[in-house]
């Protein structure tokens, strides 16, 4: 090998690495009291979300308010234990990172239709039967990651706000009212100033907490008006057993019920997108050396989304997520050292058994939890415009974006015909999320499978294979008349890769996959490939660091990072996707 002189890996790495205002890494270990304070500060900000949301459902059902001490329970239960399996990680379920577990709002409307037919024990039923499609996606992840993405996600989260937003107006109006119509309009109104107050002029850290502080100022102004009803809460002891009984599971199925489980199943799906793009943001966070996404941490994200969704409804409630709000307060504090959801996941399940917890939860009054949920719905409105905005708009995103959100709409309120439905597909062509999302996902796969400027094929794992790699790259230039100077990077990336490739000695399938991709005047380039090569993004970024001679083994790997752009190296369960572009020019 030649000597070289420059740059170090270890200065690289500095380079890339993500400074941010990191006080505890994800790995270290800061005080307990330290750990034990955050903690709690977590467990302020989440704990509103997590119990308020299956309140509103099973409030809006007609669920017996007996049975709210056993749902709060099972709530803070669930959010409990599959956050310490979130973060403590058991083989490949949990990310390793500080992702805080939780009730799902983007399950409200659904969850609220399952209730009105078969009270808490169907929903209990239909998230346990729903559970393993979300880590059945992300056992699949690998392939389906061009087909469900954040785009189709985005899609369903708008619209799972549209399906929610009438429940959001019948309690701040005052469903099942004690009041005045004055009365929870002030009420509502109030509220509503209270917390866009505070998130307009207040400060990081007031922005950060202003629904739980709305929700604490507006029970107090409702308190005025006589909207309040906290005896049960006197009554009620700091420590002890839930009231009310576990729902058990609803076993009288029936064929229209398919159309309600599809439901469930296209939002668990969602979720399971929305964990994806939680599980890369915590690790943008939590690491001093951050220099890429590890997409194992993040298959184990989506697996424990799915277990715990799994266990939410064995004990009766809602299905989960992780929650977003929590990355900001994490972010915010600077401290993601991994000990500090072990703190929250104890205060969550001591929470759990104090009835006077629950009983100050049920009091809530209804115009301030609909407050509380229509700023929650608004959020997450946004939530979704950023997450199918989030690889550009252009015309393919348009047509999807587009298309699906009004279709949703349209049939979420009945404007299309609702007299010739079956009513047996009633129940999911009346849901605008379902139906939309559906319609999302139909056209993200049309696109993926236009034939136009595509080609596929596998190769054996041999330098033989060459040859035929440069006869198809032809007949592929053919088709798609590409100019000589791109058909020659194209040859010599793509040989250079192939050959880096087929040096890794360790590997579990004796092929590997190239698919190209012709959109406009570029060329998208993606090898799959199951061996145990090391980070080819990683590798040429320092080789391109190197002031000097190298050793000539890596000279084709520094060929490959003169001329592919945005080259990109993920690994999701053991396969290697390794993809980068060529332009028309250099």
């Amino acid at each position: 090998m030649i000597k070289t002189k420059g740059k170090t890996t270890e200065k690289l790495r500095n380079q890339t690495s993500r400074p941010g205002n990191i006080l505890y890494a994800v790995d270290e270990r800061p005080p307990e009291w330290v750990s034990a304070f955050t903690g709690l500060q977590l467990l302020l900000l989440i704990v509103g979300p997590i119990t308020v949301t299956p309140l509103v459902v099973a409030r809006m059902a007609g669920i017996d308010p007996m049975e709210y001490s056993w749902i709060i329970f099972a709530s803070l239960m669930a959010s409990s234990i599959c956050t310490f399996i979130q973060i403590r990680r058991f083989g490949s379920v949990g990310s390793g990172y500080l992702l805080i577990i939780g009730s799902s709002s983007a399950f409200v409307a659904c969850a609220l239709t399952a209730a009105q037919i078969g009270g808490m024990a169907l929903v209990a039923t239909m998230t346990v039967l729903s559970a393993p499609l979300q880590i059945l996606f992300g056992w699949l992840l690998g392939p389906l990651r061009k087909i469900i993405t954040p785009l189709v996600g985005g899609v369903v989260i708008m619209l799972i706000v549209v399906s929610v937003l009438g429940i959001t107006f019948d309690l701040m109006t005052g469903a099942g009212k004690n009041g005045t119509d004055a009365h929870y309009l002030m009420v509502s109104v109030g509220t509503l100033m209270i917390i866009l107050c505070l998130a307009i002029f207040g400060n990081k850290f007031l922005r950060l907490w202003s629904l739980v502080l709305g929700l604490l100022a507006g029970t107090i102004l409702a308190s005025f008006f006589g909207l309040t009803d906290f005896s049960r809460v006197a009554d009620s002891s700091w420590i002890g057993l839930p009231q009310g009984s576990w729902p058990g599971f609803y076993l009288d199925f029936s064929p229209e019920l398919l159309s309600l489980y599809l439901t469930f199943v296209l939002v668990t799906i969602v979720g399971a997108v929305e964990t994806l793009g939680d599980g890369m943001a915590i690790q943008q966070i939590s690491k001093r050396d951050f220099r890429k996404i590890d997409y194992e941490r993040v298959q184990g994200a989506i697996y424990a989304d799915g277990v715990s969704n799994a266990i939410a409804g064995a004990l009766g409630t809602i299905p989960n997520t992780t929650y977003s709000i929590a990355i900001s307060a994490v972010e915010l504090t600077g401290v993601t050292a991994r000990r500090v959801g072990y703190y929250v996941a104890g205060f969550l399940g001591l929470l759990a058994f104090s009835p006077k917890v629950a009983a100050i939860i049920t009091s809530i009054p209804a115009p301030v939890i609909g407050v509380f949920l229509f700023v929650l719905l608004s959020m997450l409105f946004v939530t979704g415009i950023k997450l199918a905005a989030s690889h550009g708009l252009n015309y393919e995103s348009g047509i999807i974006i587009g298309v699906s959100f009004w279709v949703g709409f349209t049939f979420h309120n009945d404007f299309f015909f609702p007299h010739l439905i079956p009513e047996f597909v009633s129940p999911f062509l009346s849901n605008g999320m379902a139906v939309g999302g559906l319609t999302a996902i139909i056209l993200s796969t049309l696109f993926y499978l236009k034939p136009a400027g595509r080609a596929g094929f596998t190769l054996d794992r041999d330098l033989s294979q060459v040859s035929k790699l440069h006869d198809l790259i032809n007949t592929y230039s053919q088709s798609r008349k590409i100019p000589p100077d791109q058909l020659y990077r194209l040859q010599l990336t793509s040989e250079e890769l192939f050959t880096h490739l087929c040096a890794v000695e360790k590997f579990k399938a004796p092929g590997l996959r190239v698919n190209l991709h012709g959109e406009g005047d570029t060329i998208h380039v993606e090898f799959i490939d199951s061996s145990q090569a090391k980070d080819i993004d990683f590798e040429v970024e320092e080789l391109q660091g190197v002031e000097g001679l190298v050793d000539p083994d890596e000279l084709g790997l520094l060929i490959l990072g003169r001329y592919a752009r945005n080259l990109r190296h993920i690994t999701i369960g053991g396969i290697n996707y390794i993809t980068y572009d060529l332009p028309p020019s250099i």
